[in-house]
């Protein structure tokens, strides 16, 4: 296309330059090519500025476009995670309501717990063994025998060592009638023990010969004496004859109805102990038809007092009042028997007489 017919083109879509601009040379013929050169040169200008900032533009745009693609991809990355939160989330609160998989967790908990246990039981047994043993409540018993009792060895642990088993094996001993057994952390055992306590002695055959039996007041004849270290206080108990013991062993016990004399003699015992031990011996009477019956011997008079088979405190209070009346009155060799069977006192004189 030439340029004059762009020029007209572009002039009738109202994008042309300037008219051209006639001028008469000096020959008299017009020229138009430096008007219309200036004008297509004006127009290439004006072309080219608007191409420039077309282009400016459509970059522009493209840059727009492509921050807004930026931005979208950036909405879309951050709504994926929210969106992946939510299934996640979603995900184990649907594993949380369900009952097999707590049961699953619940399940593997304890088996970690018996796990450690198990490996505790096998390893701290070794580690903690048992050291320092404390003995308390003994009377007669000394520390050694009472471990022995309770069946101690030279190895004890901690975890293995039962005090259940250790006290049914000092209770297995007559000599104890009550223990407690604590094991103290981490190498400690404790054992306190209640022996029992005689309220009488009798006389049994052991080993051929005749030895001192010690009885509680329950009626369980739990030891004999050694004659070379008798036990404290022997020499106060009363001693009970009547009693006849065939093959005796540590641990006898006595016939069931002479259980309320020998509690009876514990009673007495705990109010006032000094009572017993104004009587040398007690004999055990069994007529052939009635109750058994006592038979008192004082130490320091020589008349013997027949009683009930069960004595309180202030029935040998008045035993002994009365034979402190008599001996203050020079009758006491007078008196064969003084009888308080029946509450009344009754004492019968060696002469047959009676009062």
């Amino acid at each position: 296309m030439s340029e004059s017919t762009l020029h007209d083109r572009l002039r009738a879509e109202g994008r042309g330059g300037p008219e051209p601009r006639r001028s008469r040379s000096e020959d008299g013929a017009f020229s138009e090519e430096e008007s219309f050169g200036a004008g297509y040169r004006d127009w290439r200008e004006f072309g080219f500025e608007a191409s420039g900032r077309g282009a400016s533009d459509r970059g522009a745009s493209d840059r727009g476009a492509s921050d807004r693609g930026a931005s979208d991809h950036g909405a879309a990355g951050d709504g994926r995670e929210r969106s992946s939160a939510r299934r996640g989330k979603k995900a184990r609160a649907a594993v949380a309501r369900d009952p097999a998989v707590r049961g699953i967790v619940l399940l593997l908990l304890v088996a970690a717990v018996v796990a450690l246990v198990a490996a505790a039981a096998l390893l701290l047994p070794s580690a903690l063994r048992i050291t320092h043993y404390e003995v308390a409540g003994t009377a007669t018993m000394s520390r050694s025998e009472v471990l022995s009792a309770a069946l101690i060895h030279d190895k004890e642990y901690f975890f293995t060592t039962d005090p259940r088993r250790v006290r049914a094996n000092l209770l297995a001993d007559p000599r104890i009638a009550d223990a407690r057994v604590r094991r103290i952390f981490p190498d400690g055992l404790r054992i306190v023990v209640s022996e029992r306590k005689p309220v009488a002695a009798a006389l049994a055959e052991l080993d051929g010969e005749e030895r001192l039996v010690l009885i509680d007041d329950t009626g369980m004849a739990f030891a004999a004496t050694d004659p070379s270290k008798e036990p404290e206080g022997v020499e106060n108990l009363p001693l009970v004859s009547g009693i006849r013991f065939e093959g005796f062993r540590p641990g006898t016990k006595l016939p069931d109805d002479l259980a309320p004399f020998f509690a009876s003699l514990g009673e007495i015992e705990r109010e006032d102990g000094a009572l017993l031990s104004a009587f040398s011996e007690i004999r055990l009477v069994k007529p052939r038809f009635g109750e058994t019956e006592l038979v008192l011997y004082p130490v320091h008079y020589r008349i013997p007092v027949r009683a009930a088979a069960v004595l309180n405190a202030s029935t040998l209070r008045s035993i002994i009042l009365v034979l402190d009346v008599l001996g203050s009155r020079g009758l006491g060799a007078s008196v064969a028997e003084i009888d308080f069977r029946t509450g009344t006192v009754v004492y019968r004189s060696k002469e047959g007489q009676s009062g």
